[in-house]
């Protein structure tokens, strides 16, 4: 035991660099695919690693700064046993700067952007700190190395700061969008279809910006030139452009500034690079340290070489390149741009598009079916916890972690084109009064329910939780499999997703907790409550065809109802676990015909 302890601190500091850049490999490539992907198990993994990066990181500076010009045992421990630590210690300032396609897990992160910059400053100064110590221990040649990586570092933590702080809500709710007309390029000629929808996103996102920040009710554009195909794609589009300016360091990366400040940064990693290799004295180093120091450099520049590619993939890229006669970097700009594999093909604009899933009326009857991994293991912790004595609320609150599952958005996709595009947008002519109101769906929900006007159904969160207990009892697997009792079982359940796990998207006039604690109080002792009423009167209602559409009609009216009763600034919250929220989309969507809600403007 004691010889394993001492092989770990031999190679600690070692095992921290490389543990560190492996962290930085990962987060590069995981954080491209965020956007388009909504894996449990991916998103969990970068959370992880983006914070675990910093901690190491910041880790490894301290065991760097404890040691150095120490002496144990008579000798100088970063001095004769590891003399290349020292040198890694600018490296670590590089990983701590961050990669492109990920600088914030969440919103909370951008908003904490200052205390990020003090960070910066004390890890700059603790770098600063390891190499004055090592001035006259070590070959000049080295120093100056070290020196021009940490120039880079520097400007890699920066340019995190930056791109930390614009995507913060203060700095989000401050600006115009001007940033936007600055970049737009020059008029251009594109072709029909997927170029001009691209080009039409792009200079469509200074009013993108003005809608997340409350500024604009609507996106004042010519969508008559657009179908509803094209719309859908459309919003898809500037969806993830929004995501990569909040998240990313893709707006830094659009300015004169950021490029000038990214080419000095790989510039004097090259030179950093060159004098190492022709510094002299490397057979005092251990071979593993050169090894390390080696690995260090090379997958620096492979990740700057992958950070090129990710630039010219960029449709800003591509439309300033065709803007300026650029014929051929524009058209392998636009082929990494729309590559299916590694870009964000024609395909993948709302491939992306998901909705969660919670079937509320299962859980309460325990009747919910295994349909992903986590529900029979929900089903399974369940039983042993029951088995265990513990109280249902507990259990219940575990259900909402893992509960629930994500499901393919392409049907609610159709559904919501031929519905919301289709004969509702043809219907009004100022569609934006219907929702001034909320008595007019509220109207058409009692219609259809049968229950009186002034009943307890007129609280929103009541009123949905009924009606998904109704739906998941009138769909039937054995009556209905067709697409439309799919879209409306989906619908049903991405509500109840909504009101477990993100209340704070819905205009509810009761607490979501409230709400739910009642229904399951409801369920288990048919309490004298209205809800323990209601409950005793659910019946599946009659299994016709129209019945059906009118279920699917009025789920329809209430995602857009919600849509248009959230809030901006929780949109942009959500933009961080990717492009692909439904209601986000259902949103937008909205503000481009025209239909927002005015009441939250500022």
């Amino acid at each position: 035991m004691k010889s394993l302890i001492k092989l770990f601190n031999d190679w600690e500091i070692q095992l921290l660099v490389l543990l560190s850049f492996t962290l930085q490999l990962f987060l590069f490539f995981a954080g491209s695919l965020r956007r388009h992907w909504t894996n449990m198990f991916l998103r969990f993994s970068i959370w992880m690693a983006y914070l675990g990066a910093d901690m190491v990181a910041v880790f490894a500076l301290g065991y760097l700064s404890r040691h150095v010009g120490s002496t144990t045992a008579g000798r100088d421990t970063l001095g004769r046993a590891q003399p290349l630590a020292f040198f890694w210690a600018p490296f670590l300032l590089v990983h701590l700067g961050g990669q492109d396609t990920i600088t914030a897990f969440s919103m909370e992160d951008n908003n904490l952007w200052l205390r990020h910059s003090l960070n910066m400053v004390v890890q700059v100064v603790l770098t600063t700190y390891i190499l004055w110590m090592s001035i006259g221990r070590h070959n000049m040649q080295l120093l100056i190395s070290g020196i021009f990586i940490f120039a880079a570092g520097v400007i890699k933590y920066g340019e995190r700061i930056w791109s930390l702080k614009y995507g913060s809500m203060e700095s989000l709710e401050s600006s115009t969008g001007n940033q936007y007309m600055q970049q737009l390029a020059r008029s251009v000629d594109v072709d029909a279809g997927y170029p001009r929808t691209v080009c039409t996103g792009l200079r469509s996102m200074p009013r993108v910006h003005q809608v997340f920040t409350s500024r604009s009710s609507d996106i004042d554009m010519d969508e008559s030139r657009l179908d509803d195909d094209e719309l859908f794609k459309l919003v898809g589009f500037e969806l993830g452009m929004l995501h990569n300016d909040l998240y990313t360091k893709a707006v830094v990366l659009r300015t004169r500034t950021g490029i000038i400040l990214r080419c000095i940064s790989q510039i004097t990693v090259i030179v950093a690079f060159v004098t190492f290799l022709v510094s002299g004295n490397k057979h005092s180093y251990h071979r593993a340290d050169i090894a390390v120091t080696y690995s260090l450099f090379i997958g620096g520049f492979f990740l700057d070489f992958c950070a090129i590619f990710i630039s010219l993939r960029s449709p800003w890229t591509w439309l300033w390149l065709k803007a300026r006669g650029c014929n051929m970097l524009a058209r392998f700009s636009w082929f990494l741009f729309s590559n299916d594999a590694i870009g964000w093909s024609e395909k993948r604009t709302l491939r992306s598009i998901v909705a969660g899933q919670y079937n509320l009326r299962g859980w309460l009857v325990h009747t919910e079916q295994p349909r992903s991994f986590f529900s029979p293991l929900m089903m399974t912790v369940r039983k042993s916890l029951t088995l265990c004595g513990a109280q249902e609320d507990k259990i219940f609150w575990l259900s909402k972690i893992l509960g629930w599952e994500y499901a393919k958005g392409d049907k609610i996709m159709e559904c919501l084109q031929s519905k919301m595009y289709g004969r509702w947008y043809f219907a009004y002519a100022t569609p934006r009064s219907v929702w001034n109101e909320y008595e007019k769906i509220m109207e058409y929900i009692q219609g259809f329910v049968g229950q009186p006007k002034n009943s307890e159904l007129n609280d929103f969160g009541n009123m949905l939780v009924y009606m998904h207990i109704q739906t998941e009892a009138h769909l039937r697997e054995d009556l209905f499999s067709d697409v439309e009792s799919t879209v409306c079982r989906q619908l049903s359940r991405y509500m109840m997703y909504l009101l477990v796990t993100h209340p704070s998207l819905l205009a509810l006039d009761t607490s979501a907790v409230a709400t739910l604690d009642l229904w399951r109080a409801a369920a288990n002792y048919k309490c004298s409550s209205y809800a323990g009423d209601f409950w005793e009167r659910i019946n599946p209602w009659s299994s016709s065809t129209e019945a059906l559409q009118d279920l699917v009609d009025f789920w329809v009216w209430v995602i857009m109802y919600a849509a248009a009763k959230s809030r901006s600034e929780m949109h942009a919250a959500l933009l961080a676990r990717g492009s692909g929220e439904l209601l986000t989309f259902v949103w937008l969507i909205l503000a481009h015909l025209k239909w927002r809600d005015l009441s939250g403007l500022s």
